[in-house]
């Protein structure tokens, strides 16, 4: 069974360090909200945009994406200490 993206990631900016992304559905276009880093929570967060709805299968293709964001960030953090 194939796993049917509902959901189009927008790279915005990369700071080096973290990234912000857009996000849109892949059926409509319409624009869903905004993934970015949360210093006092220390991850990565969505905003929404108000009055969406979002199936159990966005919400896992927005988890995994997120997940990697934060893969790539500790990655990227651990290989700069490893540097120092």
């Amino acid at each position: 069974m194939s796993k049917r993206p509902f959901i189009r990631f927008d790279l915005i900016s990369d700071s080096g360090k973290t990234k912000v992304v857009d996000v849109f559905s892949t059926h409509s276009g319409d624009y869903l909200g905004r993934i970015h880093w949360r210093c006092g929570w220390r991850c990565y967060v969505m905003s929404y945009n108000k009055d969406i709805d979002m199936s159990i299968g966005c919400h896992d293709e927005l988890n995994d994406f997120m997940k990697h964001l934060e893969d790539i960030r500790k990655r990227d953090s651990s290989e700069k200490n490893n540097k120092e």
